[in-house]
């Protein structure tokens, strides 16, 4: 399984920065499906080294997407009911 995810998010790295650097406009529906997918993979994997040191640092980047998301959820709703 974290093979799957590391080549996915290798996939989206270098079709983002193909798309850097050919200077088109990147525009937000994609940047922001791009930007999810590496976030996801960061948390999934500060996780993982938590759950093997126990470190408080590791938690950083789950909760702080988790955050985010929650953030995100809530703009969308409000955006839609407005």
């Amino acid at each position: 399984m974290a093979k799957i995810r590391h080549i996915i998010v290798g996939i989206v790295s270098v079709m983002y920065l193909i798309l850097f650097f050919m200077k088109s406009d990147v525009l937000t529906k994609v940047l922001t499906p791009v930007l999810f997918i590496i976030l996801a993979n960061q948390a999934i994997d500060e996780w993982i080294n938590y759950k093997g040191t126990k470190r408080k640092i590791h938690l950083l980047i789950p909760i702080s997407s988790l955050l985010l998301a929650i953030y995100a959820v809530s703009n969308l709703i409000y955006v839609a009911l407005s």
